[in-house]
């Protein structure tokens, strides 16, 4: 098993991540807000460039 660590959320923000695990099906909110961190991770790691991830988080809407 992976060690873990300790993050701290604002409580909205726990408490938004909280009800959007509940509603999606995941066994816990820390299971949902690592899935959530793993993917956006994924999203930098794959870029190649800064221009890259600028173009993405534009797509996804991050940025204007």
């Amino acid at each position: 098993m992976r060690t873990k660590t300790t993050v701290k959320l604002s409580t909205p923000l726990y408490q938004r991540a909280r009800r959007a695990a509940d509603g999606s099906g995941y066994s816990s909110v820390e299971e949902f807000i690592e899935h959530a961190v793993e993917k956006e991770l994924m999203i930098f790691e794959s870029a190649e460039t800064k221009d890259d991830v600028m173009k993405k988080l534009k797509g996804l809407g991050y940025i204007d």
